[in-house]
């Protein structure tokens, strides 16, 4: 289809023919499928209002004709709106029923595809068990299936779980064998986040010219392929790169940029994440009264979110820029989360 290619203002064209035709017949089914398929391109568009919109209207029609497949549908498609808006407590609400109503259905690959939904909101929400049971069941049925993208997408979850829980070792061997499949199959969004995992791994091992290299890998794979997302990510991974090497200037541009596609995108956990960098490179210049107000911002965002534990990394750190406290030391610990890119990529 045409939003799989990114054509996202043809696609939506062809879809808003489909829609006026299904209307004009009085087909509900085609109506609600159509509605369905808009809402999947708004999503892809970052235009979540109308896609909300579009999913609410399906799933009203699905729901009266009796269709599960379809409410499934677009139960899926809000999940990862939600999950786009950093609203994850509705995002998990629907993806919960997504996965209900496909295990009951038997549609084993929607089922793990939903499970790798939940994964991702979990890990989003530091439930690292919860995150680890997701994607391990995810891929034992993507397996058992062969389907190759969702394994890898399911390993890839995995390796950001291990990740962000300092399992290094784990989180390597997770990525690497998500990327042999992606290869394998010519798959370069998912090579790309990929990429922006390993990086992660390298900065936090401080390996920075390793980190440099896959974080703009990454941010030149998601720019040819206009996923803007996935190049706030790499923007992030290389700007907190940066400020640990003291590259203030180099640091201060990517996270500009980065902060810029966040603001754009209504990503408060990409918000939040950028906030929390551009404080530690405050705090490093000695520009301590702006790292406070830098992790003031960040710490409303998190809370909103509902991300303790990144609330409490902002306290300890709001605690060394405090007015009795103005050395720096040891630059704190980087927030634990990316913004949160999608596992269930298409397949």
């Amino acid at each position: 289809m045409n939003y799989k290619q990114d054509n996202y203002e043809k696609a939506a064209l062809l879809f808003q023919q489909a829609l006026s035709l299904a209307v004009s017949a009085g087909n509900q089914a085609a109506t609600a499928d159509a509605l369905d398929w808009l809402g999947d391109v708004y999503n892809a568009q970052c235009k979540y209002n109308e896609a909300e919109e579009s999913y609410t209207q399906a799933q009203e029609i699905y729901v009266r004709i009796g269709s599960d497949r379809g409410r499934a549908s677009t139960l899926r498609g809000l999940g990862e709106l939600y999950r786009s808006q950093s609203n994850y407590t509705k995002a998990e609400e629907v993806y919960t029923q997504a996965q209900e109503i496909y295990a009951r259905l038997g549609d084993d690959q929607r089922q793990a595809n939903a499970l790798d939904g939940l994964g991702e909101v979990y890990g989003s929400r530091a439930k690292y068990t919860e995150a680890e049971e997701s994607y391990t069941r995810a891929h034992e049925i993507h397996a058992r299936i062969g389907n190759d993208r969702g394994r890898a997408n399911s390993l890839r979850g995995l390796g950001d779980v291990y990740r962000w829980q300092s399992k290094y070792t784990e989180a390597e061997e997770s990525y690497n064998r998500a990327e042999e499949i992606y290869a394998r199959i010519g798959d370069d969004l998912g090579r790309a986040y990929t990429l922006d995992g390993r990086g992660e791994v390298y900065s936090d091992q401080s390996k920075y010219t390793e980190a440099e290299e896959s974080f703009s890998q990454a941010h030149e794979i998601h720019a040819r392929i206009g996923n803007d997302l996935g190049r706030a990510n790499a923007l992030l991974g290389l700007g907190d790169a940066y400020c640990k090497q003291s590259k203030y200037t180099e640091a201060e541009n990517s996270y500009t940029r980065a902060q810029e596609i966040y603001a754009r995108l209504s990503n408060d956990l990409g918000r939040a994440n950028t906030l929390y960098g551009i404080g530690h490179l405050r705090r490093k210049q000695g520009r301590n009264a702006e790292a406070a107000s830098h992790y003031t911002w960040a710490r409303e965002l998190y809370a909103e979110i509902g991300i303790t534990e990144d609330v409490e990394g902002c306290l300890r750190c709001l605690a060394k820029v405090s007015p009795d406290d103005d050395s720096f030391s040891t630059p704190p610990q980087e927030s634990s989360h990316s913004a949160a890119p999608p596992t269930n990529l298409s397949q």
